[in-house]
């Protein structure tokens, strides 16, 4: 499963993402590791791999920036239904 997310440089500076992380192996993000100029927008894939998984699931995603404060959090949930055969 893909999630992206979109956002916009509002500041005044360039956005630096120096390292974003998953909870878990499951959940990997991959981000842009240029600077992202004023005005500018990014995105940020998260995907999660559910296999193993059943039930409801919450994970989440650090970003590590040169924001105040330095660190976000992005978080996705969902259902992982079993496969009907």
């Amino acid at each position: 499963v893909k999630h992206s997310f979109k956002f916009k440089n509002t500041g005044s500076a360039d956005l630096i993402i120096g390292d974003a992380r998953g909870n878990c192996g499951c959940t990997v993000p991959k981000y842009p590791t240029q600077p992202i100029e004023p005005g500018e927008s990014g995105e940020i894939e998260v995907i999660f791999n559910s296999v193993g998984k059943h039930g409801k699931q919450n994970k989440s995603v650090t970003l590590v920036t040169n924001c105040i404060p330095s660190t976000r959090l992005l978080t996705i949930s969902g259902e992982v239904n079993p496969v009907s055969k």
